[in-house]
């Protein structure tokens, strides 16, 4: 069982701050995520998305307006280059100071860090075209390049959910974001991952179709939830990733010894 000292919530230290700057500056000067600077340069960080934003596709609209009809803001010269550079060195210590300045919460920070994914951004003009119900085709595909990343994501979810699950069936008060805070410790990279998807994880838990497809047990339930969460850098539905990851888990099997699992990355 979870000790419960180790999950009484504490005031943001430094480090934190630190650790927010780094992961915020890695998304800035990642040469895919050239819409992030654009976006932060037309004024795009005057308002913090929530999930729902993202969910609901209002994130993309406004992504999409500030990219096509947005104007730069005015901004010290240093940081335009170091935005347009990829300047670490000046953008590291430069974002901790706003970051500590505007005095961010983990949770906004948390929301920050989700707005900057690609994945965000995708899943969220996923939702902006469903909105329209226009059918232009079958189920997303999934390139055979693509078929490892999305099993080794399952497997990397799998025990960090499996841990969450006999937390949250414990006398605990704690909230799902503290538990998750609290078992990064074991496994930093999945519940990162679970972390930047929160409200996505929580309706997993509520869907019925993820729920009707495990038993009581827990390695069970983790299972199928890991397999539902496995597809959302890919804009996959619950059922069609669980559905997805099976098949591929099945030809894997088929492909390789038994005593040759996928590499997980906790």
């Amino acid at each position: 069982m979870v000790r419960r000292s180790k999950l009484v919530p504490r005031e943001l230290s430094d480090g934190e701050y630190q650790r927010f700057a780094e992961q915020f500056v890695e998304l800035l000067v990642n040469p895919k995520q050239g819409w992030l600077v654009h976006y932060i340069m037309t004024g795009g960080l005057d308002h913090i998305p929530t999930e729902e934003e993202i969910e609901s596709g209002e994130f993309a609209l406004r992504v999409l307006s500030r990219l096509k009809h947005g104007e730069t803001q005015l901004i010290e010269v240093s940081l335009y280059e170091a935005l347009t550079t990829g300047d670490r060195e000046m953008l590291v210590p430069y974002t901790k100071q706003w970051a500590m300045g505007a005095t961010f919460s983990r949770e906004e920070m948390r929301l920050l860090l989700n707005m900057g994914t690609s994945s965000s951004l995708q899943y969220s003009f996923s939702q902006l075209k469903s909105t329209f119900k226009f059918r232009v085709g079958g189920t997303t595909k999934l390139a055979p390049s693509q078929y490892q990343k999305i099993l080794q994501r399952a497997e990397q979810l799998r025990p960090a959910i499996a841990k969450i699950l006999a937390e949250l069936a414990s006398p605990t008060s704690h909230t799902l974001p503290e538990i998750l805070e609290y078992c990064k410790r074991d496994h930093p990279q999945a519940c990162e991952f679970l972390s930047l998807h929160l409200q996505r994880f929580q309706q997993a838990f509520n869907d019925k179709r993820v729920i009707t497809r495990a038993t009581k047990r827990v390695s069970a339930r983790a299972r199928s939830l890991a397999d539902a969460m496995a597809g959302t850098d890919y804009g996959l539905a619950f059922s069609t990733s669980i559905e997805k990851v099976g098949e591929i888990r099945r030809i894997a099997r088929r492909q390789r010894p038994l005593s040759d699992s996928p590499q997980i990355f906790d």
